[in-house]
């Protein structure tokens, strides 16, 4: 077998191996896609603060439109040089023509609201921002992106009012050499439609907060949105981040089971109300050795050569059945073969030197058991024939062997057996007589003499069969088989049964309640069956050692 358990001992390496592999790959998949998630995510923080500035400058662009307009320019002016309060007639003129100029502005680069504010920083009017509606000392001159605007530079900020907003201002100007007259600032809201254009853009999840709340988020598809959740709940944990406190921008930070996040704070008067924004992905993972079957698409599988798998396979199936048939089933046929020859009589014992390995070992144990069954039995080594141990034969197959057990109490251990006496000895041995009148044992010298019950060792006489007196067979006639009549049928049904109870004996086994009443009734009945069965007349029956137990053999015989 040492091939076959090569065999077997080379695939568990194989399979030991590729698991291995499995798992290896799997990790390093895993890491590498951590690692691409955080140079993406980096690149996707530089995005969406490059997109920011780049919308600022669009926008600051379309500014223009507001700043040379000729009656903003003018009543801004004339605002400016009222210090008391803005002239209601300044106010109505910018406004319309606020009106009038944003209706011509392209909706992708529209604005959620327009200030007017002249050089003390009030707002003379406004488009889109509601809360402002009817104070008349509304202004936004504090800002420092207001302000900026209004020294002449154009500049862009994030503000934090009833909500966070994106604003550029640009500076009006209206004389030569002198301050502008004021400056028109364009705000857009930061809300989650502002987020999606970033997700698109980037690819990756993206989130607004200040003062500690998200205030707008998007995702792309495919992504849990419940992640965006962890997102807010990881800043209070942006205290601790030196590089988010000195650069503004974190390192990557791991948010739940895998979650990756990069912070950046907004810069200018956002900084600091804690303004910032996130992006955030999910690696690129297989999750364990068979992640790689749920991630695999159509492309993966169309990648796989089908036919050097299936061939090494099948290679692989036909080696292990070749190594099977000359290793096991070649050399177990050669042995059923040499033990059917056993079992026939051809040979009185097997060859071990035409086995090998195992078999051969398991001849020569087989040899030295018949040899020490031989030797305990007291007969020459080769098996006796069959019709001098059990009598004549039926040309029919005969029956199988039944065995009659006592009562219903367990059977005591059974006792090394000994080999019957042949039915063609002259002397059968004293066995135990059935229950009855007392039979009358032939003595050497011819009279006869009443024999005493027979005694188990140990207990109560063994039962006797019931019925008539039955003189004990002399030598002679226990030699001859009984005639077919009831009578001598009966007699040799009692010889068999004291030789019955005699075996049981010697193996061991309880004769308690065993009577030959209930032994009669079991040979009557299966008389009856095999007499119908092969055609017989009548029905020899015979004892033997069966698995350690006394049991019957009964033998048709047709003539």
């Amino acid at each position: 077998m040492l091939l076959t358990r090569f065999w077997i001992a080379a695939l568990s390496l194989v399979l030991g191996a590729t698991v291995f592999s499995l798992y290896l790959a799997a990790s390093m998949y895993d890491r590498a896609g951590t690692r691409a998630m955080a140079e993406g995510l980096s690149s996707d923080s530089q995005v969406v603060s490059w997109y920011l500035k780049e919308d600022a400058r669009s926008r600051a662009g379309q500014l223009v439109k507001f700043a040379v307009s000729g009656d903003i320019q003018k009543y801004l002016a004339k605002s400016s040089e009222s210090e008391a309060k803005v002239p209601a007639e300044a106010r109505e003129k910018v406004a319309a023509e606020l009106k009038k100029i944003a209706a011509d502005i392209d909706p992708e680069f529209a604005f959620d609201a327009v200030f007017a504010i002249d050089q003390h920083g009030r707002v003379v009017a406004h488009l889109g921002y509601e809360q402002a509606s009817g104070m008349e000392d509304f202004e936004l001159g504090g800002y420092p992106v207001v302000a900026d605007g209004l020294h002449g530079v154009v500049r862009d900020d994030t503000l934090v009012l009833d909500r966070m907003y994106r604003v550029v201002a640009r500076p009006v100007e209206y004389e030569l050499g002198q301050l502008p007259a004021g400056a028109i600032v364009g705000a857009r809201i930061i809300d989650d439609k502002f987020a999606r254009e970033l997700s698109g853009r980037t690819g990756a999840a993206v989130a607004f907060y200040a003062s500690g709340q998200r205030v707008a988020s998007a995702a792309p598809e495919g992504f849990d949105r419940t992640n965006l959740d962890a997102i807010v709940s990881d800043l209070g944990a942006l205290a601790e981040d030196v590089d988010y406190q000195e650069k503004g921008r974190s390192s990557l930070r791991t948010v739940g089971a895998s979650l990756g996040v990069v912070y950046a704070r907004l810069p200018g008067e956002a900084w600091e109300l804690g303004a910032g924004y996130a992006v955030g992905r999910l690696p690129a993972s297989v999750g364990g050795p068979l992640g790689f079957f749920s991630k695999a698409d159509d492309k993966d599988k169309a990648a796989v050569n089908l036919l050097v798998v299936a061939g090494i396979a099948a290679l692989s199936l036909a080696l292990g059945l070749i190594f099977s048939v000359l290793e096991h089933t070649r050399p177990l046929a050669g042995f059923r073969a040499e033990a059917a020859r056993l079992a026939a009589g051809s040979v009185d014992q097997l060859a071990p030197s035409k086995f090998r390995g195992t078999y051969r070992k398991i001849a020569s144990d087989v040899n030295d058991g018949i040899e020490k069954v031989a030797a305990k039995g007291g007969v020459p080594r080769r098996a006796a024939d069959l019709q001098q141990v059990l009598g004549e034969l039926p040309a029919q197959p005969q029956m199988s062997a039944f065995s009659l057990p006592g009562a219903d109490a367990a059977p005591e251990p059974p006792l090394p057996s000994r080999p019957l006496p042949e039915a063609s000895s002259p002397r059968k041995p004293e066995l135990p007589r059935p229950s009855g009148t007392a039979h009358a044992a032939p003595t050497a010298d011819g009279p006869e003499r009443a024999a005493p019950p027979p005694r188990r060792p140990g207990g109560p006489p063994l039962p006797r069969p019931s019925g008539a007196h039955h003189p004990a067979p002399t030598p002679d006639a226990a030699a001859e088989p009984a005639p077919a009549s009831e009578d001598g049928e009966r007699g040799d049904w009692q010889r068999v049964f004291q030789d019955f109870v005699a075996l049981k004996q010697q193996c061991g086994e309880s004769t308690d309640g065993f009577t030959f009443e209930k032994f009669e009734q079991t040979l009557l009945k299966n008389q009856e069956s095999l007499i119908k069965r092969h055609g017989a007349k009548r029905v020899k029956f015979s004892v033997y050692v069966k698995d350690g137990k006394a049991a019957l053999k009964a033998s048709p015989i047709k003539t």
